[in-house]
């Protein structure tokens, strides 16, 4: 018999929602098929059946799951059904109390619906057939409080900020980029390939092929023999650029691999399809791991300095402010108009110096423009 474990899946989270069962119980699974989709406070994760044998789960929908649970076995049919779930740690049905039917409603979002006094008949109204935390949050958005509890991503973000606020004493330098001749190469190219591509894509890609240059600031910042030993850092083996995602239901970060073999065209394609997810709340764990460098987008016409935040266990973040229009002098003394956007590079000061800052910086403002 072969248990189904809960692995971690990341590092934001001591715990994950079952959000469901793709598998009936007491079906027979081929390893390597999908078995359960579990959520993280950013991202739902399929886990895969580990051998061939019938499923005999262990929880249920709705439960809450750490890591190392086991949520289900593999048995070869002839072994009887494991005992049911433990109803401490399942989620609860306030339908059924009354002989009645309704939603299977999570301990999480339960024990938000307690604190709040939520009609359970908004709940109801809900049409869903699992409440999660996410839900009652919305809720609790729509009404009067004087408190509301942050959203899951919200949180996630609150603990990489004050992590990477504790761990990293970052500097920060900036400068300008003359954006009208890397502006005018993102329309040539997107005719060309038929693609959106603008500037975000063309810095993504400044970035990415820069890796083998600057590999400091794609390493990796880590303590020699454990917690309390000296700084030592790990090489990257290729650039990994996470781009930020927000399309008003939360920040997400994430990541183009090995972005220095993909074309502009494949970039755009890819940061596309990440916008489409973001706002589908369709993220898997895998579309946001494994970043060593990442790109903040500020787009927003008013905004002119962006100072990003080092993601933990990175040493660099860039900013891609929004375009501004200015008047100068060009080199005959004409009065010309422009178009500038600032970069913004905040950077792990024990690593990276402001002289390879400066350097990193003006070296994307000429690959960008290439």
């Amino acid at each position: 018999m072969t248990e189904l474990r809960v692995p971690k899946l990341n590092n934001n989270d001591t715990e994950y929602l079952l959000v469901e069962w793709l598998a009936e119980d007491g079906a027979a699974v081929v390893k390597g098929d999908p078995v359960v989709v579990l959520e993280t406070s950013k991202a739902a994760e399929e886990l895969m059946a580990e051998a061939d044998g019938v499923l005999r789960r262990t929880a249920r929908t709705g439960a809450t799951c750490r890591p190392g649970d086991v949520i289900a076995h593999l048995s070869d049919g002839s072994a009887p059904p494991p005992s049911a779930p433990d109803p401490g740690t399942a989620a609860t049905d306030p339908g059924t109390a009354d002989g009645g039917s309704g939603p299977i409603v999570t301990a999480p979002a339960q024990a938000l619906i307690d604190e709040h006094g939520v009609d359970p008949a908004r709940i109801r109204a809900l049409g869903k057939k699992v409440i999660k935390q996410a839900d009652v949050l919305s809720l609790l958005e729509t009404g009067t409080g004087d408190t509301q509890p942050l959203p899951p991503v919200q949180r996630a973000v609150a603990a990489a900020v004050t992590r990477s606020h504790q761990t990293i004493p970052a500097a920060f330098t900036a400068v300008k980029l003359d954006a009208g001749p890397a502006i005018a190469r993102a329309r040539a190219l997107g005719k060309e390939v038929r693609a959106l591509i603008g500037l975000p894509e063309l810095l993504v890609s400044a970035v990415a092929s820069l890796h083998g240059q600057f590999p400091m600031c794609f390493a990796e910042p880590m303590t020699a023999g454990g917690p309390g030993g000296e700084l030592a850092v790990r090489p990257s083996p290729g650039p990994n650029v996470g781009v930020t995602v927000d399309v008003g239901n939360g920040l997400y970060v994430p990541v183009l691999r090995d972005a220095d073999r993909l074309s502009v065209k494949e970039i755009a394609e890819r940061l596309t399809a990440y916008r489409t997810k973001a706002a589908q709340g369709a993220f898997r764990e895998d579309d946001l791991a494994g970043g060593n460098i990442v790109v903040t987008l500020h787009t927003d016409t008013a905004v002119l300095l962006a100072v990003p935040i080092v993601f933990p266990g990175q040493t660099c973040a860039l900013s891609l402010c929004a375009p501004q229009h200015e008047f100068a002098l060009d080199s005959a003394g004409n009065v010309v108009k422009r178009t500038t956007v600032t970069l913004g590079l905040a950077f792990d000061h024990r690593l990276v110096n402001g002289r390879e800052a400066a350097m990193f910086l003006n070296a994307i403002r000429k690959a960008i423009t290439a």
